[in-house]
Order: C-alpha cells, then structure tokens, then sequence
C-alpha cells in the first residue's frame, strides 16, 4: 500500500480514532506480554520515527511511568504538503507531548520535506521531559545516517541498564 493510501486511510477512520486504538492495542499487548511473564512492563523503552512517532505519542503518554526511555523523530506539529491534511492532531499531539516525563531523544532530520524543521522543533518544545535531547542531521526524511540509529540504540541501552542487564553491543 503507498503512503498516500494509507494516510486517506487514516484521514477517512479519522486520526484521533486510529490515535485512540492504537494507543489500546499497544497497552493491551503490553499488559498480555507482562501477564505471560515475557517482558517487564515496569521497564519499557519506546522507539518511533516518523508514523512511529505520530502514533507512539499518546501511546508514550499512558504509559509514561514505566517507560525508562523513549525516542522519537522525523515528526514535527507542521506537516508539508505531501501529507494528508486529515493526519493533523496537532493539539491533541502537543497535549500528550507534555504528558511524557521519560528521558527524551528526539532525531531531527535537518532537510526534512515532510515534517519542517520549525515543526520539529516545536514538538522537542512540547515534549514534558525534564531530560531531553535533541540531535539533527542533514538530509530528507527518508534518510538514516548510520551514526543517528547507533545515537538511538546507545540511550535506550543506557537507560535500560540503570535497572537490567542488556548488550547494548547486540541490541539491533
């Protein structure tokens, strides 16, 4: 499916109703993984970029308090033309933004056509985190220097092994 697709897709469900549901499926498997005993949910990490990011907002927010790390990028509260003028949730994106209180790496692309620079950098103003960090690099949104997915993997391990034991060295 091409991204125009799926973004009329969302538009025409409505972005707060996929927002809302994506958001309760995400806590669901959450709560089934931690009843299963196969993962912690008293120490999570969220990772999103781009849709990642848009989406895993509100889901960042509920679970706020058991999340160790989050990180985020390529998303930002002014979107260009490319995008389907029915994903904007800006208020409701900025609202929950505030609501995240873990440690915070956002990614900014730089050369972003999708997502403005002056947008992104509103979102990282957004973001509640007391501990927060930006970090940008030049190019289109499409793009993934290898040193920024390293920047990436190296804050979650970091904040995950203030409380467990992980090999960061093997984590991708």
């Amino acid at each position: 499916m091409s991204a125009a697709e799926y973004q009329a897709r969302i538009a025409a469900e409505g972005i707060d109703a996929v927002l809302d549901r994506m958001t309760a499926d995400w806590l669901s498997s959450i709560r089934a993984l931690g009843i299963s005993g196969i993962v912690d949910v008293d120490h999570l990490a969220y990772l999103g970029m781009s849709m990642g990011t848009r989406l895993g907002i509100p889901v960042a927010a509920a679970l706020d308090g058991r999340l160790r790390c989050v990180v985020l990028g390529k998303f930002g509260f002014r979107q260009g033309p490319a995008l389907h003028e029915g994903l904007r949730a800006t208020e409701r994106l900025a609202a929950e933004a505030r609501r995240i209180s873990a440690p915070t790496l956002l990614h900014l692309q730089w050369d972003d056509e999708l997502f403005p620079r002056d947008g992104q950098l509103a979102f990282f103003d957004a973001l509640g985190a007391r501990d927060k960090q930006l970090i940008g690099y030049v190019g289109s949104h499409a793009e993934a220097n290898p040193d920024a997915v390293s920047r990436w993997c190296d804050f979650v391990c970091r904040h995950l092994l203030s409380e467990a034991v992980v090999d960061c060295d093997h984590a991708v």
